[in-house]
């Protein structure tokens, strides 16, 4: 799968607290798809750091938050059925086909039969007939499970070079965990003053 994407992020603060809001966009291309989705991802951010005493440098920061992801809803493309479906199906056709069969005209209630008859008995029909080169054109409606869920999480700042942060989505049905160690470069340099 390729991915693409761009993100911004705009924080502040006033004294010890701060807040950040970042927004990003990715393209995901699975291979089997015939048009990218897209995925949409808002955090929100505020905390407030603690400065050592005796190390003015060094700091931890404790945070709570939100993020909010969302999906483009509709995908479409195409897959061959053998690729669809499990190897043992083709390995064991006459038996699949045999036991839909027997569960469709003795087991299946008059909806399930409603259900099967536009979804399942066109598929079992093409399984029976062909060795899976059938083409499937398919569509999908996918949306995340739930579209928010909470942070939680630390920072400590070793030094204005060196931070190590950890932070956990806590909340909701998504759970998350990151540990990453930074390291920051300064770009610009202050110039010294003249003297």
């Amino acid at each position: 799968m390729t991915t693409y994407g761009f993100g911004i992020l705009a924080a502040g603060g006033v004294g010890p607290v701060w807040f950040s809001v970042d927004a990003n966009m990715t393209w995901n291309k699975p291979a089997l798809l015939d048009k990218p989705t897209i995925v949409n991802v808002v955090g929100i951010r505020m905390g407030k750091a603690f400065v050592f005493k005796k190390r003015p440098q060094s700091n931890i920061s404790i945070w709570i938050g939100t993020m909010y992801v969302t999906m483009q809803s509709e995908t479409v493309g195409s897959i061959a059925l053998k690729d669809a479906l499990p190897p043992d199906v083709w390995d064991k056709k006459d038996a699949f086909v045999d036991n839909y069969n027997n569960w469709y005209n003795n087991e299946a209630t008059p909806i399930q039969k409603k259900f099967a008859d536009k979804y399942l008995t066109p598929v079992v029909d093409a399984i029976d007939q062909r060795n899976g080169e059938s083409i499937v054109q398919y569509g999908m409606d996918k949306q995340v499970r739930q579209h928010w869920n909470g942070l939680i999480g630390m920072q400590y700042q070793i030094n204005k070079n060196w931070q190590l942060r950890t932070e956990g989505g806590v909340l909701g049905n998504r759970k998350s965990f990151l540990l990453s160690l930074n390291y920051r470069f300064l770009v610009f340099r202050k110039a010294p003053p003249k003297v």
